[in-house]
Order: C-alpha cells, then sequence, then structure tokens
C-alpha cells in the first residue's frame, strides 16, 4: 500500500484507493462501451477491454478482501441512453462484483445518462453528487462542491483521467497514467486515473488551470500535486511534483 494521508492508501499496481476504516476500494472512469464506439467509426480495437477493466478491479477486491467498491462515475462511456454492449458490459460487471461478495454502489458521472434504469434493475445505489465514506468526499468531479461539500477535508474524484507527458532524448512523447495527490487550499485532495486502457485524458504536467476539465481540480496549486505514476497490473510509481516533471 501507497499510504496519501491518514486513512486513505493507493493499492498498488491497481487504479484503485482504499478507505481503510470503512474496508472500501473507491475506481473512477471505466467507460464501458468505449471500444464499441470505437469501432462504430472504424477503429479496430484488437484485444477486448472489458476483461482488463474486470480484473483491474476484481484483483485488489480479492487481494484486500474489501467489502465495498465505489465507483466514482463514468461507469459507461456513452453519453445517451446504453446501447447494447454497454448494457451487456454493466451486468456483467455487477453480476461478477455480486459473485465475490462485494456491496458496490455508483456516483454519477458526466456519462452516465440514463444509468439509473440499468442500476435499478440490478439493484445498484446511485449518488446524484457524492457520498461520505469515513471523513472522504467522494465525487466524480466534473461538477463544483456544494456547500454542504465544502467543509469536508478529503476529496476524491476521478473524471480528469491524469496523465504525466515526458519526452525522451528525441523528443518523442509519452504518456502515463497516474493518480494525483496534494491539497487544495485546507483539504485533501485525491485524483483517480481512469481504469479504461484507452480513456487517456489530461497531460497534468503540460496543462494550465484553467484548461482542465474539473472543476474542482482548477482550484488547487497544480505545480504542488504529486502524482504517482502506474502501469495497471504491473507498478505504481511515486513521482516529484508536477512543477519538477517538464
Amino acid at each position: 500500500m501507497i499510504k496519501l494521508v491518514k486513512g486513505l492508501s493507493i493499492v498498488p499496481p491497481w487504479p484503485a484507493l482504499l478507505i481503510e476504516r470503512a474496508n472500501t476500494l473507491v475506481v473512477a472512469d471505466l467507460h464501458l462501451g468505449l471500444e464499441h464506439e470505437r469501432e462504430s467509426k472504424g477503429i479496430h480495437i484488437p484485444t477486448p477491454l472489458f476483461p482488463k477493466i474486470l480484473n483491474a478491479i476484481i484483483n485488489p477486491i480479492k487481494e484486500i478482501g474489501c467489502s465495498q467498491l465505489i465507483i466514482a462515475g463514468d461507469v459507461k462511456h456513452e453519453f445517451g441512453k446504453p446501447n447494447r454492449a454497454e448494457w451487456w458490459s454493466v451486468k456483467k460487471l455487477f453480476k461478477a462484483l455480486k459473485e465475490v461478495g462485494c456491496n458496490v454502489e455508483v456516483v454519477r458521472g458526466n456519462h452516465d445518462n440514463y444509468i439509473i434504469y440499468i442500476l435499478k434493475e440490478l439493484d445498484v445505489k446511485l449518488h446524484q453528487s457524492s457520498i461520505l465514506i469515513d471523513r472522504f468526499l467522494i465525487k466524480h468531479g466534473h461538477e463544483p462542491l456544494l456547500n454542504d461539500e465544502i467543509e469536508v477535508k478529503n476529496i476524491i474524484i476521478g473524471h480528469e483521467h491524469p496523465v504525466i507527458a515526458i519526452k525522451n532524448d528525441l523528443g518523442v512523447k509519452h504518456r502515463f497514467k497516474a493518480f494525483l495527490h496534494g491539497k487544495l487550499g485546507e483539504k485533501a485532495i485525491t485524483v483517480l486515473p481512469s481504469i479504461s486502457p484507452l480513456a487517456y485524458g489530461t497531460d497534468v504536467n503540460e496543462t494550465p488551470n484553467q484548461n482542465l476539465l474539473s472543476p474542482i481540480l482548477q482550484q488547487a496549486e497544480l505545480g504542488e500535486l504529486k502524482p504517482y505514476v502506474i502501469e495497471i497490473g504491473v507498478a505504481v510509481r511515486d513521482f516529484p511534483k508536477l512543477k519538477y516533471i517538464q
């Protein structure tokens, strides 16, 4: 485990956080159905993504023996009504989670329109804005903090899909998924990487605050945040603060 603050750790080598006292795993941005959306545009994905996404969730649950999973938004990819592929993937995911004895709840993300129809059928609870577990507020991150959320001192979000961009000696850029952790004023903020192998997002070491996706993260002093670069299923590496990565 990689301790971030008291009661919260990264679970290497997985894109997941553990809220320790609640024995709760937190993940974000599965974007189930993304490969089918790419296929419809003529972009062939040679390897199915669903097994990789499922393993990145099931494996840490089994390793730790978590009793609860919170998905911090964007379970599915399409903004509209779930297509057949998304419906199949979401149902298969929650069936697998129930088989390992893990209760799952979802915080709504900006891609999760219409997901309530799937979750009702599967008896999975949906939180429209956030959920508080122990002393950690979990939001997707596409909306600002609400008035009744401002006083919470520890925030966990997804949405941004943080990436560290590093150029080699030839000037070729390589992009790596990463957790972000640091201060948001007097609060602590932790940003989850996307689980989906296709969902790379913001190059956070090259992007000014005003161009970030999350209005919450826009309020942070970005250069002071610390990335933990992840190769899913392989390793998590501790990097210097963003201001030192060019």
